[in-house]
């Protein structure tokens, strides 16, 4: 299949906390910047999500730039991404100081684990606001998909950034509307997501998954290295991107906020990226060709170019 060709090298960790971790990319060229851009990735991938030509456009019109990637679950991944995790755990359960610490140790493994000890959308709210601290002047915070709702939650929980731009996000109400229209109009897809969820990539249907997220045709060499660096993401903080309870600050205008869709982004359909842009009172963005993983896509410079615009204002 045609289709990009992509960078996957990744940065230099900068700072790193307990899970999780921080990578800068200094200015190239254009005049000195009031304030930093932090990338934050969505679900199950990390700061490899943003390659180094996307970055570029921005450190080279004077922007330092980070990428954060949030943390994981502290008993490391489960059998859906990781088929040595078993054989591992087993051996570790065999050292068990007791019975219950051994089951807990197995348990810990198993697919659909991570619902109950992964970290939760607080959680990542936490470590993005830990980020925000340890760069130590004003922000801009880029939220893709999951890391949307994480921006979203951090600026209930922490007081908004000097700026927000939410890339196909979790609306603040939710994903449950996405999610139901999903299931009655691209059931293949809402099943696909829920396996891959639930048991891992191995279980998943990757046709389904590659084409729903890449619209627009991935090489297969490409497809491949993206689902090799995916991670065993948090149930915790993936169900609490369903909006129950809420996580986005109340609804009201803002002036420092942007909504960007994409015109063919199967998981969070155009009307969801409306109704994110009437909560905060704004004009929504669409990229009219673009699939969910716009940042990936051979039309990635229409997206840093509308990044660019908006982040004069600010």
């Amino acid at each position: 299949m045609e289709g990009t060709t992509y960078d996957w090298s990744d940065a230099t960790v900068f700072d790193a906390e307990p899970g999780w971790s921080m990578a800068p990319e200094e200015p190239t060229g254009g005049p000195p910047r009031d304030f930093d851009i932090l990338f934050v990735h969505g679900m199950a991938s990390g700061g490899w999500i943003w390659k180094p030509d996307f970055l570029a456009r921005f450190t080279g019109q004077g922007y330092r730039v980070w990428t954060l990637t949030l943390p994981g679950r502290l008993s490391g991944p489960t059998m859906r991404t990781d088929p040595t995790a078993l054989p591992r755990a087993a051996c570790a359960a065999f050292r068990a100081g007791s019975p219950t610490e051994a089951v807990s140790i197995l348990t810990s493994v198993m697919p659909g684990a991570g619902v109950i000890d992964g970290p939760s959308l607080d959680d990542f709210a936490d470590a993005l606001n830990a980020a925000l601290a340890a760069i130590g002047r004003p922000v801009v915070t880029v939220g893709h998909s999951l890391g949307g709702a994480v921006a979203q939650n951090n600026a209930r929980r922490n007081g908004w950034p000097h700026g927000i731009a939410l890339i196909c996000s979790a609306p603040p109400y939710g994903m449950w509307r996405a999610s139901a229209q999903m299931a009655v109009t691209n059931p293949p897809l809402w099943k696909a997501l829920m396996e891959y969820s639930l048991f891992g990539l191995a279980h998943s249907d990757h046709h389904v998954m590659r084409h729903n997220l890449f619209p627009n045709g991935v090489g297969d060499q490409d497809y491949l290295t993206f689902v090799n660096q995916l991670r065993d993401e948090s149930l915790t903080a993936t169900a609490g991107a369903s909006g129950l309870p809420p996580f986005a600050p109340m609804p009201g205008p803002r002036q420092n906020i942007m909504i960007l869709g994409a015109g063919r982004d199967r998981l969070v359909p155009a009307l969801d990226i409306w109704l994110t842009a009437a909560w905060y009172g704004r004009q929504p963005v669409i990229l009219p060709k673009a699939g969910h993983m716009p940042m990936l896509e051979a039309g990635r410079e229409a997206l840093a170019e509308e990044l660019l615009g908006w982040m004069e204002g600010l």
